[in-house]
Formats: C-alpha cells, structure tokens, sequence
C-alpha cells in the first residue's frame, strides 16, 4: 500500500522518492505518454519501506536497474494548489550511480522503459530550460548540483 492518503476530494498527500541519474552532462527524465511535463524517475513509497528501497524498487521495475550507490540530496516539501485541489507532497531526492556501461546509457532519443504509459529522455543539463520540468525547482538545483555535497532542504509552494 502506498503512503498516499486524501483527506477528501480536494486535499491529498503523497510521500516519494526520486532519482537524480546524471551521465556524460545529461540528467534522466520521464514523462506521462499523455502529457509534455518531465519528472524525475521514481514513485510513492510503500507502507513500511525506507524511501531508499522504493528508489531501488521503481528503478529494477522501471529500467531492470540494480542500484547500490545513492546519496540523499533533496529533501523537497511540495504544496500545489491548481483547480480546487490542494497536493502536499514531500519528496526524497537521491543522486544514484548507475554502472557505465548499463543499457540505459545507451538511449540518445526518447525511449520506453518496462513500464507502461511513460516515455523517457537523457536531457542535456544546458538543454533543461527547454522543457516543461516540474517541480520547476528541478532545474536551478541540478544546475548547481556539482556546488554542494550537503543535503539541500527546499519549500515550493506553487498556486495555479
């Protein structure tokens, strides 16, 4: 069971975890097939494990990856407010290493993964302004990523 909940139909909560997977200048996005946003891979943590093991499970199940080296960057507390609805959302950001020479490195153009419904792309750090990346907080911090080893705490509220 996924540590999701809605209080009622207007206000939710989510608690997930995302990988920060950086190769050769680039940094690895998903979208929804349906929609133009790019994300950060990951997902909602399961109910009794560490927002490590989710990491680790959405990433066999999204790319049959085995992870072993990640490090907590971003510790994100997410409020959206769009169209009635309120989504608190809090967000375990890890950088993750993967081996040099896994498939996954491969891809030069947009690609399927094992699961189904989203579309994956390496973009290029300098290239992020040209996509629609939310949280848009993304893009200012993995460009300043390489500045800092510490763990960086964020607050984003965004009102639509």
């Amino acid at each position: 069971m996924m540590i999701k909940f809605s209080i009622d139909k207007n206000r939710s909560f989510h608690l997930r975890s995302a990988a920060i997977i950086q190769h050769n200048g680039r940094v690895l996005f998903q979208r929804p097939v349906q929609s133009e946003n790019w994300f950060l891979p990951g997902g909602r943590v399961e109910h009794f494990e560490s927002t490590e093991e989710t990491l680790k499970r959405e990433l066999m199940e999204e790319f049959s990856l085995q992870v072993d080296h990640m490090k907590l960057c971003w510790v994100v507390e997410y409020f959206l407010e769009a169209e009635d609805k309120k989504i608190q959302e809090l967000g375990m950001h890890y950088l993750v290493e993967i081996p040099e020479h896994h498939k996954l490195v491969d891809h030069k153009h947009e690609f399927k993964g094992l699961e189904d419904g989203y579309i994956h792309k390496w973009i290029e750090i300098n290239e992020l302004d040209k996509y629609k990346i939310v949280p848009e907080f993304v893009v200012p911090q993995l460009q300043k990523l390489g500045d800092s080893s510490n763990v960086e705490h964020t607050v984003l509220t965004v009102v639509r």
